[in-house]
């Protein structure tokens, strides 16, 4: 029987078979400082808008997010190491081939909880690397192979070249899917000391073993805590690995820290003590999270394909030097499949957001789709959810509308979007200081804690709504129940402004940009027809059908075809006067790209 995870760390030989106690890093060493300042309470506030004396006063409350921690197989309350900061390391991209949404799914997953843990009034320090590196896979005949350098061979370029046209691209389309950029981008080429010294101090602790071949290997059975992550057992590991592709390992279960480099190999670089080489890729995120976060930080997040092996070997590298898991939490999202099975750029399908929006659909509409299913359940992509979960976004738009434009000032005033820059390459929001490049970093202007401390005069059914959709982000992120909300708020019995203030008070955790929702098609309504549908929601919400149907008839005098749904939210069509019937005023065409 396997023991529990806390009795794992109980057990985990922290201590090296030579006895010797590691050291354990200092609670501020290489910790990472955030470039915006700080207020008394030790939160960065992230923006938008004044003060307003008409507030209500709400009492602080202790942060209460839950998230499923997939070490203990519990929902455990986020307890921030530091009060009022949390720091999270994100797994980021492998920069060989363009990014899919099945990718960008995963890379929500931090965007979602960063934007909660803001909307609590907490600072977020937010690191995602950059694998350009070492990230090695077998090809069809069992043999290893860097996919950076297959694809500088494919296309006739450097793997810097790959690796810096890919990141662009990346960026570029984290920005589609109003993704958050994290405040340090570290790459891996860019952390190979820090990588050696790591694997050094393994070896030093008996962790780690020079082969006959010149590579440096883990040595699993050091670390008896190893498969606590994943449930895995070193029987059945040995049992599943094919020990004729490394034989110059002890055990097959162990993994590379260290790899010699052959005489033609590209990326390589000098040690002290192996030579020649280049990083394993578990090693990557040890060294650099313990760069930028310090020796133990609040949230780990990535799919759940690094379950294992990746973060199972981050675990079992970094544990022996910090006195136990790196991350408090260990976050996992579920995959997206494409014809039932999962997307991957390996198998050939998938999709980029880009052939999205090249088909017409509006990339928040994936992120839309993603924002109906919980984050570990696995999402489906097809023409038919695409087409739903864009009809659901035009619909919530179409909502606002209805409910008039807000006003630029008074209580209920909107805050400007929280939204991610628009260009590619490597946004700007790193800390320079501490990823030792970049253009200085972005201010980041004080918020409130909106979460328990609303900014406008709400109701006490306003209150209760509020209440509900923080509850529901709460509650391991439970994102359908938020949208349900958010549905139910629209056709609550309150005035037009309550609603609309709580719905775009609301999408700086939602990310949809709803603040859109007056671009257009609003600026293609006639005159005079914006007050007529607002009239018709608001007669369809107190049941006063004679004068639903009333408005209808004047909305149809000025070309407009109101357009009721069942979930009781509206939207509207012009009337083709050249032809007998009403047309869709856009059609949303759906391919799906040939060129996988």
């Amino acid at each position: 029987m396997r023991a529990t995870a806390q009795a794992h760390w109980r057990m985990a030989g922290v201590c090296g078979r030579k006895g010797k106690r590691p050291r354990v890093a200092s609670p501020g060493e290489r910790r990472v400082s955030s470039e915006a300042p700080r207020r008394d309470n030790g939160g960065i506030r992230f923006s938008l808008g004044s003060n307003r004396d008409e507030s209500p006063t709400y009492p602080r409350t202790q942060l209460t997010l839950r998230l499923r921690d997939t070490l203990t197989r519990s929902v455990r309350t986020v307890e921030p190491l530091e009060p009022g900061r949390v720091r999270m390391y994100a797994c980021g991209p492998t920069v060989y081939r363009y990014a899919h949404v099945g990718n960008l799914r995963t890379f929500l997953l931090p965007d979602l909880i960063r934007r909660v843990l803001l909307y609590h009034g907490l600072e977020v320090v937010h690191v995602q690397n950059i694998t350009d590196v070492g990230h090695l896979r077998e090809d069809a005949a069992g043999r290893e192979v860097d996919p950076m350098l297959v694809a500088a061979g494919l296309e006739g370029r450097s793997s810097r070249e790959i690796a810096d046209a890919y990141e662009a691209a990346y960026h570029a389309d984290a920005a589609l899917l109003n993704l958050l950029p994290a405040h340090v981008f570290p790459r891996a080429t860019e952390h190979v000391d820090d990588m050696i010294e790591l694997a050094e101090r393994l070896e030093d602790l008996g962790h780690a073993y020079l082969s006959p071949a010149g590579n440096l290997y883990y040595a699993v059975a050091t670390f008896p805590s190893y498969g606590a992550l994943s449930g895995n057992t070193l029987d059945a590991l040995r049992a599943g690995h094919r020990s004729e592709v490394e034989p110059d390992k002890r055990d097959p279960a162990d993994f590379a820290l260290w790899k010699a480099a052959g005489p033609d190999r590209e990326l390589r670089w000098s040690s002290r003590r192996w030579g020649e080489g280049f990083p394993g890729w578990h090693l990557e995120c040890s060294a650099m999270a313990l760069r930028h976060l310090g020796a133990r930080f609040d949230i780990h997040t990535g799919g759940e394909d690094n379950v294992f092996p990746h973060h199972e070997d981050e675990i079992a590298q970094s544990a022996p030097l910090v006195g136990g898991p790196p991350a408090s939490r260990w976050v996992h999202g579920a995959h997206v499949l494409m014809s039932g099975r999962k997307m991957s750029k390996s198998a050939g399908n998938f999709q980029r957001v880009t052939e999205l929006a090249a088909a017409g659909l509006d990339p928040l509409a994936f992120r839309y789709l993603c924002l109906t299913a919980r984050y570990g359940r696995k999402v489906s992509l097809s023409d038919t959810s695409l087409a739903a979960a864009a009809a659901g976004l035009d619909s919530l738009r179409a909502g606002l509308r209805a409910l008039g434009e807000p006003p630029t000032d008074g209580p209920w005033a909107s805050d400007r979007p929280l939204i991610a820059g628009e260009s590619g390459g490597r946004p700007a929001g790193r800390a320079v200081g501490i990823a030792g490049h970049g253009d200085g970093g972005i201010e980041q202007p004080a918020i409130e804690d909106r979460a328990t401390a609303p900014r406008a005069p709400l109701s006490p059914a306003g209150r209760t709504l509020h209440e509900r959709f923080v509850a529901a982000l709460d509650d391991d992120l439970d994102l359908p129940s938020a949208l349900r909300v958010v549905r139910q708020t629209l056709r609550a019995p309150l005035p037009p402004d309550e609603r609309r203030w709580l719905i775009l008070d609301w999408d700086f955790v939602l990310g949809l940009d709803l603040h859109r929702a007056w671009e257009s098609p609003s600026a293609e309504l006639p005159a005079g027809a914006a007050a007529l549908l607002a009239a018709r929601s608001d007669a369809r919400r107190t049941r006063d059908f004679a004068a639903a149907d009333r408005l209808r008839s004047e909305l149809r005098t000025l070309g407009v075809e109101p357009i009721d749904r069942p979930d009781g939210s509206s939207d509207w069509q012009p009337i083709d006067q050249s032809d007998d019937g009403p047309t869709a005023r856009s059609s949303l065409v759906r391919k799906r790209s040939s060129n996988r």
